[in-house]
């Protein structure tokens, strides 16, 4: 748990039990908004949630290392080199296709 400390747009946050880094996009008086990973895969768990800050006080027992981000910044690079760039080849074989009336003579 985070005692009197502050939320700061652009950190990660750790929760040591569930192996999990929940990093700040958004934060007013109130509610935090929040992308989370996972420590060892660096996966993101999809789009942004978001709890009250006393929420998340509780949740995060410590900030992340920057041994910890640098991981999750390394993996993310990682996975967007792996993803492909193009699409299906028979996807674009379909795409590409011409339909016969397109080349009808007038």
């Amino acid at each position: 748990m985070l005692h009197n400390r502050d939320i700061t747009v652009g950190k990660c946050y750790v929760n040591n039990a569930r192996k999990v880094a929940r990093k700040v996009v958004g934060v007013d008086h109130k509610i935090v908004k929040f992308d989370t990973y996972h420590l060892d895969t660096g996966n993101s768990c999809g789009s942004s949630s978001e709890c009250t800050m006393q929420e998340f006080k509780r949740w995060a027992d410590r900030e992340a290392s920057p041994a910890e981000i640098a991981s999750l910044q390394y993996q993310e690079l990682e996975a967007r080199f792996h993803e492909p760039r193009f699409p299906n080849p028979e996807e674009l074989e379909h795409s590409l296709a011409v339909d016969p009336a397109a080349y009808k003579r007038k």
